[in-house]
């Protein structure tokens, strides 16, 4: 596998300034800094960029808690990115995303899924995107009557950052 090693030893000082306040940003919320940011970190710039968007999306962003950690786990399970599973269940109970929903998602998917409502909602709108189509107008109007035209928008974009990353993640051997 195409694993990338990450030494922040080799960094220019720039290169650890940046590396550094990621870290440290993460910290002040009580977030690791590693896994796939440790391949994204030999390209610097880039890594801070994505990073920028991951930490917003999770720590600033509109959606309720239960919400984002149902929309991560539905991705990983879509795209079979274990890393991210295993990374996010713990976070998604603690969150308050029930075991059952979570057991749920685990054995089927959103596809074949009907899941209690903060989650149902989402679900309706990943299983466009995550299938590559447009969603639904019920379903749109759905998820906004339900989250908010903002909360709405971070379900989509959270589709897309999740499945970026399962790329990230498989393509680099993120385990």
């Amino acid at each position: 596998m195409a694993t990338l090693h990450f030494d922040p030893a080799q960094l220019t000082a720039q290169d650890q300034s940046i590396y550094e306040a990621m870290v440290s940003q993460r910290k002040s919320q009580g977030a690791t800094f590693g896994g796939p940011y440790d391949a994204l970190m030999n390209h610097p710039a880039l890594c801070e960029k994505i990073e920028a968007l991951g930490y917003y999306l999770k720590f600033q962003g509109q959606l309720p808690r239960p919400v984002y950690q149902f929309v991560v786990l539905a991705v990983a399970r879509d795209t079979k990115a274990a890393f991210e599973w295993s990374d996010h269940v713990d976070h998604a109970v603690a969150a308050g995303v029930p075991p059952d929903v979570i057991e749920a998602l685990k054995a089927r998917g959103i596809r074949d899924g009907a899941f209690p409502e903060p989650f149902q909602a989402a679900a309706r709108v990943l299983q466009a995107t995550l299938g590559w189509q447009t969603i639904p107008a019920g379903a749109q109007a759905d998820a906004i009557s339900r989250y908010g035209l903002k909360g709405f928008i971070e379900i989509v974009v959270l589709s897309g950052f999740y499945q970026m990353f399962s790329a990230i993640n498989q393509g680099f051997d993120i385990s």
